[in-house]
């Protein structure tokens, strides 16, 4: 049994919820106020039968270890330590099992060697001087030093009695042609990139001279994944989570100035573009973000990917314009910390920022600039932040001397490119799936799927509801085939046993299982029959056939082909039940 499951079985989610909040049984289910937003009256309903939460108010939903994620503001990997350690299952299989312990030992073995090498050079010392770093922040941040000597850190490693195989699997050490084991990082400053609980998963290093590559950073690992830490996470995250505010910045020392300088809730993506799972980290503390990237051109394309990925986890974004040629590190030591302060504080809305970005680079005399600047009015996020801008822009149009002419121009523009994006088949269909995922419901189902599916979650229909559940021809909505598709998926061979709170946190993704979950409280379920369950199935198979026959219709090009059309139509007679009770084998 997986351990997930064994935690599941043991963990009543019931108790688990009620150990902080009171609940209150009404029917089959508890009620309770929702602790996810400002809730007067019980919206969120507890369901021992699914093992599921859901708050019928603001959405939040999840079982035992979106609970305790959201709750306490963990990840996945440190919910299901918490849940393991009350359930009393020990985890054998998952990251933090003993194999992370034995990888944690020489990721500890060679942060003490940097630090102990660091003490040892003048030239690396003296380096650290030059940047303003006194010992005070280097024992803070765990900085360190690795020799030029091309074995030095295999060696010691060695006599410590590591494998050195494990240690090139960490990024720590390579192999040469002859098979011998040599340092990754040589002649560098080393900083320690640790996780949000705070223990070493890697390593930086920065050339301590004019050398390149600037940076050395460890690659993917059995312990780090470099899309799913922000640097000085761990310094950051009270912070952060007191002011419900983030500022993201690019290098380690410009997390190091910030946190200098008393912004203290600074964390940096790691040379890399901020990531989707970076920005649901930040999300889980903060419900702001301020992006505080270099001035020069790859900084302030960084930038907009960045706003992009934080707006869609829904944190606001703000955008700081340091002055050029700067960035947060040169900012402290050349004009002290009220200047990294106050470069934060005015941080833009990204329209605001990419207006004026545009403006230093092109004249508003010049039709690009237009052409450009109507592209991103476009994308305000509401009429009244457009109008704001059309203000400012409007004297600057050229052409109409009457900056209440020119609003009223740009605003038509403006209309008609947002317009133009609505055609886009496209864009269309993009923006259709994106809400479909978004908003999907029972509502989107058939009378009759939603039945096949309740059949499939009941303990006396399961084999039968599995057995035509799974098959995804039977279904005419597209939510219907996505959830036969994961249920096909996530159970191939044999319908689930046991109570559906055991087995549901099976299926991906989240989204499925809540809409399985509601299913499962539908009041239809109360009418489940055999013969209810047989009439839904002949329905649905014949709306498929029937659809089916409609998709050929646009491909009819004569009269002769239409009329046979027709008369397919009409011979379409309801499909016997005996038939609809045929094996899965039959599809």
């Amino acid at each position: 049994m997986d351990e997930r499951d064994e935690i599941r079985q043991r963990v009543d989610i019931v108790s688990l919820i009620s150990s902080e909040m009171p609940l209150k049984k009404v029917g089959k289910n508890f009620q309770g106020l929702c602790p996810f937003h400002p809730d007067k009256n019980p919206s969120m309903t507890v369901s021992p039968s699914t093992g599921r939460y859901k708050c019928w108010s603001c959405g939040a939903t999840g079982d035992i270890f979106n609970w305790v994620m959201n709750r306490q503001n963990v990840d996945f990997v440190e919910a299901l330590r918490i849940l393991a350690k009350e359930a009393g299952v020990t985890l054998k299989s998952r990251e933090g099992g003993e194999k992370s312990k034995s990888y944690a030992e020489p990721m500890a073995a060679a942060l003490a060697f940097f630090q102990e090498q660091l003490s040892k050079s003048s030239t690396a010392r003296e380096y650290c001087e030059r940047r303003g770093l006194d010992s005070d922040t280097l024992s803070k941040w765990g900085i360190g030093y690795a020799p030029e000597v091309g074995e030095a850190l295999a060696n010691h490693l060695k006599k410590l009695g590591f494998s050195l195989q494990d240690c090139k699997d960490l990024f720590l050490v390579d192999t040469d042609p002859s098979g011998g084991f040599f340092d990754k990082f040589r002649g560098r400053l080393m900083f320690p990139i640790k996780d949000e609980r705070g223990a070493t998963v890697g390593f930086g290093g920065r050339v301590l001279g004019t050398g390149m590559p600037k940076y050395i950073n460890s690659g993917d690992t059995p312990l780090y994944r470099k899309s799913r830490v922000l640097y000085g996470f761990s310094e950051a995250r009270d912070s952060i989570g007191k002011l419900k505010r983030a500022v993201l910045v690019e290098g380690y020392l410009d997390v190091i100035a910030c946190h200098a300088a008393g912004v203290t809730q600074a964390v940096a993506s790691l040379g890399t573009s901020a990531t989707e799972e970076q920005a649901k980290l930040l999300k889980r503390w903060a419900e702001e973000v301020t992006i505080l990237y270099d001035s020069d051109e790859a900084g302030q394309k960084a930038a907009d990917r960045a706003i992009a990925v934080m707006q869609a986890e829904g944190l606001r974004v703000r955008v700081s314009l340091l002055p050029k040629g700067d960035d947060p590190d040169s900012l402290l030591r050349q004009k002290g910390p009220g200047a990294v302060a106050e470069a934060v504080a005015k941080g833009l809305p990204p329209i605001d920022f990419k207006i004026r970005r545009l403006e230093e680079k092109v004249d508003p005399a010049d039709e690009s600039f237009w052409q450009e600047a109507l592209e991103i009015l476009a994308d305000a996020p509401n009429e009244l932040e457009l109008d704001r801008q059309l203000v400012r822009l409007a004297p600057k149009y050229p052409g109409l001397t009457d900056p209440i002419q020119a609003q009223k121009a740009l605003k038509r523009t403006v209309g008609n490119i947002r317009r133009a994006r609505a055609f886009d088949p496209e864009a269309t269909r993009q923006a259709a799936r994106s809400i479909t995922r978004a908003r999907t419901t029972v509502k989107d189902l058939e009378s009759a799927e939603v039945v096949v599916f309740r059949a499939f979650l009941s303990s006396q229909f399961r084999k039968e509801g599995w057995m035509f559940s799974r098959h995804g021809d039977l279904f005419v909505t597209s939510l219907g085939k996505e959830l036969s598709a994961a249920i096909a998926l996530t159970f191939p061979t044999a319908a689930p046993n046991g109570e559906v709170s055991q087995w549901l946190g099976n299926l991906e993704p989240e989204r499925l299982r809540s809409i399985l979950a509601d299913i499962e409280e539908d009041l239809r379920g109360d009418m489940l029959k055999e013969d209810y369950i047989t009439e839904s199935i002949v329905k649905l198979r014949e709306k498929a056939t029937l659809q089916k026959t409609t998709a050929a219709r646009p491909l009819l090009d004569s009269d002769e082909e239409r009329q046979k059309y027709l008369e397919q139509l009409k011979k379409l007679k309801p499909i016997p039940p005996q038939e609809a009770e045929s094996t899965h084998e039959d599809w």
